[in-house]
């Protein structure tokens, strides 16, 4: 199995960097709100609606389809971080 190291992302306007086994992705503005943060089920689906016509809607090497699974799926980062290892059978490790 794969582990994966999420981590606060160097990027001034990023959250998170994702690190994979050979490249990185950084996700997530800096300053949003996101469904782990607090936002409602209607912001989530609004954004779902805003996002989902993104060519790399479902490309696992992409930062959107890592804010989808990991920002806006559940209600927290560690739930979200479950069903993300679960999903992609992979072990995230975090590192902040």
């Amino acid at each position: 199995m794969k582990t994966y190291i999420l981590k606060k992302s160097p990027r001034n306007n990023k959250r998170f960097r994702i690190i994979m086994s050979d490249h990185y992705h950084d996700f997530g503005q800096k300053d949003g709100k996101t469904f782990i943060d607090g936002r409602t089920e209607k912001e989530r689906q609004n954004w779902i609606n805003r996002h989902k016509s993104n060519k790399n809607w479902n490309s696992f090497h992409s930062p959107i389809y890592q804010s989808r699974f990991l920002l806006w799926e559940e209600t927290t980062l560690d739930k979200a971080i479950k069903k993300y290892e679960k999903k992609n059978n992979v072990k995230i490790k975090k590192d902040f």
